[in-house]
């Protein structure tokens, strides 16, 4: 996996050669802070096995060429320049790097050993240039004994440096805390002393006439020059021996090693078993001092791509980690955030519900109470009618009539607290709204329209006639006072199911099939904050002596004490509407009203709708919504941003809209636009209003499918199946409200 692949050890470069590695050196290894380079890594057998290739193809070429080693193949004039050019930079470059390691791991053997390579470089310079003949007669430095002297201190004196650095290398490692100034300093003291080195050898070799015998005649090798490269050879087998003996090899003690027998094949070829300069042995062991040169860096250049690679899978996998934290946190917060709203609005509901009972209990008994001093103040009344003159008749009748109307107060009281007497017996719910409908034609005057919209199928219910004629009254009444200038009322009965999930935002509702009374009007409308309160008692949006406060509380009261519930939902400026929920008189028929199926059963084909919501919240639900029914969602806040989306050519299979929304363009004008741009594209519209009343006032097809509100997720998957089975919309003749 990523994460494994982002702490292995730098020579997983190698990985595909390496075998485990042996439990002794998994648990002799050094410290975990020491392994992430290939000088401090322990060499596994994967390392050992590429390490003893290039061994064997070294010895290989080396003996092959030892036959023809004096084969004289002609002096070529560039080849000393370019060979030392490239000695020089490979040397350099190792330097640089090894120096740096140590700034990281602060290991004094890194630092010698860098210091050995600043050595080779140092003396490439005045070997390049004495060599005669590469940029002058007789070379530019020294006379013709400088040349080979330099190659005898050059090649003798690196192993010197690697015998030091395995030394170092072999003793316990300790740890200092990091400290950028004395790194610094001791580098360039050991620089310094490098090239002070350089600088006395250099001094000595060209001053070889009176300190350091001949080694060269013309071209050819003299018995000094075999014994000083015989010196030089040996230190180099001295070194291999002293890394060889380290107790656990790193991977760049192995290419040490490998360097070493190049180093030692460069000298036996070019100063051994050749005869003079420019023969095949010449050539052949400057091409061997080159690879032995790039061996090192060769490995250190791989480590160091291999770190980048690591160090960007490491980024990436941080910041894909930071992605995952962020996604988590986010989706942690929303979540808290909609617990946190869920239990707000639960407190707000309950202490609703407390303060209704409070006032219920209040209220019921003070009239209670109050009922007993009526009856009191009638019963005596009517004796006194008896024995008084005609005149003194009127004001007992005016007193009775006093009486009788706070009679009828206290009976709304009652009825809020729960505690007036019912007699419920079986009802029609649709006969008892035609026959109270002919009343209210009559009582709200000829500006009021009345239209009905009956189920046949519903059920008959369980309430008490009286009541439920008074209820449905007093939500007309005041629908015609919401609509001073006229207006239309509509009643409508059905079948509803009150699920689970409703049951439980709503205390007093039991989960089951209702008999749904509905009325709605056109008028004013209620302000969110006062929509609120507008069942308890003695509250009151009415001017004074044009409303008691208790109309819609007695309902409320008549509801729940009949075992049903009553919901409300308005739009300032569009009207408003009551919805009365009562409980069947006997278990409803299958057919009559079958309980919905789970929404899963309506899951979509992965269609594209467009969702457009002025209500943040109602959106961020209805898409989730969607997308838990497997279709894919665009949503807007209003319907200029629908257009927008609409302008940008997306596809989209549906759109869901809300009717009214602000702006200049609401649902019905979006919903014409998207029929006429998108040809065979399906609208299903939503609204707090009863359909019947939309379809008039809005002017909607009938082809236009409504979804009233509140729903729930299955009545949304149930319509948008249907919606998808059905043909498409023409585009409508009619002129849709644009506002």
């Amino acid at each position: 996996m990523a994460s494994d692949q982002a702490v292995q050890p730098p020579g997983s470069a190698f990985a595909e050669l390496r075998g485990p590695a042996s439990p002794g050196a998994v648990a002799d290894r050094e410290p975990a802070y020491r392994q992430a380079f290939l000088s401090t890594v322990v060499a596994e057998p994967g390392d050992r096995r590429l390490a003893w290739i290039a061994l064997v193809l070294s010895v290989l070429g080396f003996v092959a060429a030892i036959p023809f080693a004096q084969i004289w193949l002609g002096e070529i004039a560039s080849f000393i320049p370019a060979y030392e050019a490239a000695l020089f930079l490979i040397s350099g470059i190792t330097a640089v790097m090894l120096f740096g390691q140590f700034r990281w791991s602060r290991s004094p053997a890194l630092l010698v050993l860098g210091a050995g390579y600043l050595y080779d470089m140092l003396l490439i310079v005045p070997h390049a240039l004495s060599f005669p003949d590469a940029f002058a007669p007789g070379g530019l430095l020294g006379g013709g004994q400088t040349t080979p002297w330099l190659f005898c201190f050059w090649h003798g004196g690196f192993p010197v440096f690697v015998m030091a650095y395995a030394l170092l290398n072999s003793q316990e490692a300790t740890t200092r805390p990091p400290n950028e100034r004395i790194d610094a300093a001791m580098v360039g003291v050991t620089i310094a002393a490098t090239a002070a080195l350089a600088a006395a050898l250099t001094a000595l070799a060209i001053n070889h006439d009176t300190l350091l015998p001949t080694l060269m005649a013309g071209n050819t090798h003299t018995a000094a020059l075999t014994t000083a490269v015989t010196v030089t050879w040996l230190l180099g087998l001295a070194a291999i021996v002293v890394v060889w003996r380290r107790r656990h090899h790193t991977v760049l003690d192995l290419w040490l090693m490998v360097m070493l027998c190049a180093w030692i094949f460069d000298i036996a070829l070019s100063a051994i078993f050749n005869h003079q300069r420019f023969d095949l042995g010449f050539y052949a062991g400057r091409a061997y001092g080159l690879l032995a040169a790039s061996f090192v860096l060769g490995v250190l250049l791989i480590e160091t791509g291999g770190l980048h690679s690591r160090l960007a899978a490491a980024n990436a996998l941080l910041d894909d980690y930071a992605h995952r934290l962020e996604d988590r946190v986010r989706e942690r917060t929303a979540e808290l955030e909609a617990a946190n709203a869920q239990r707000l609005k639960a407190e707000a509901e309950l202490h609703q519900a407390h303060k209704m009972e409070a006032l219920g209990q209040l209220t019921g008994g003070l009239a209670h109470d109050f009922n007993n001093h009526l009856g009191i103040i009638m019963g005596n009344l009517d004796l006194l009618a008896e024995d008084i003159s005609a005149d003194q008749k009127e004001l007992v009748d005016d007193a009775l009539t006093a009486a009788s109307n706070g009679a009828e107060l206290t009976r709304r009281l009652l009825a809020f607290a729960r505690r007036q007497p019912l007699r419920p017996q079986r009802i029609d719910a649709n006969q008892l709204i035609g026959e109270i409908t002919k009343l209210l034609r009559r009582t709200l005057g000829e500006q009021i329209e009345i239209r009905l919209n009956l189920d046949p199928s519903v059920p008959a219910v369980l309430a008490d006639p009286s009541q439920l004629e008074t209820a449905i009254a007093n939500l007309a009444n005041n629908a015609r006072d919401a609509m001073p200038n006229g207006g239309r009322l509509t009643i409508t009965s059905g079948v509803r199911f009150l699920d689970e999930d409703y049951a439980a935002k709503h205390v007093e509702v039991t989960p089951g099939a209702y008999a749904m009374i509905e009325v709605s009007d056109t008028g004013t409308g209620i302000p969110p904050e006062i929509l609120e309160r507008i069942f308890e008692p003695f509250f009151t949006t009415k001017e004074p002596g044009k409303g008691t406060g208790l109309g819609l509380s007695m309902v409320f009261g008549f509801l729940k004490q009949s075992g049903g519930h009553i919901n409300a939902y308005s739009e300032v400026g569009k009207g408003t509407t009551f919805r009365l929920y009562l409980k069947p008189a006997e278990a409803i028929a299958d057919e009559d009203a079958e309980r919905p199926r789970a929404a899963e059963d309506f899951a979509g084909a992965g269609e594209r709708i467009l969702v457009v919501e002025d209500n943040a919240k109602l959106r961020s639900v209805l898409v989730r919504q969607l997308l838990d029914l497997g279709y894919r969602v665009i949503e807007a806040g209003e319907g200029d941003g629908a257009l927008a989306v609409l302008d940008r050519g997306e596809p989209i299979d549906l759109l869901l809209t809300d009717v009214v929304m602000p702006g200049k363009v609401d649902g019905c004008a979006l919903a014409r636009a998207f029929i006429e741009r998108r040809p065979g594209g399906k609208v299903l519209l939503t609204s707090g209003f009863p359909s019947s009343r939309l379809k008039e006032i809005e002017g909607l097809g009938l082809e236009l499918r409504l979804l009233d509100k509140p729903y729930r997720k299955q009545d949304l998957a149930r319509i948008l199946r249907e919606t998808f089975a059905g043909p498409p919309p023409a585009a409508p003749n009619v002129s849709l409200n644009q506002r």
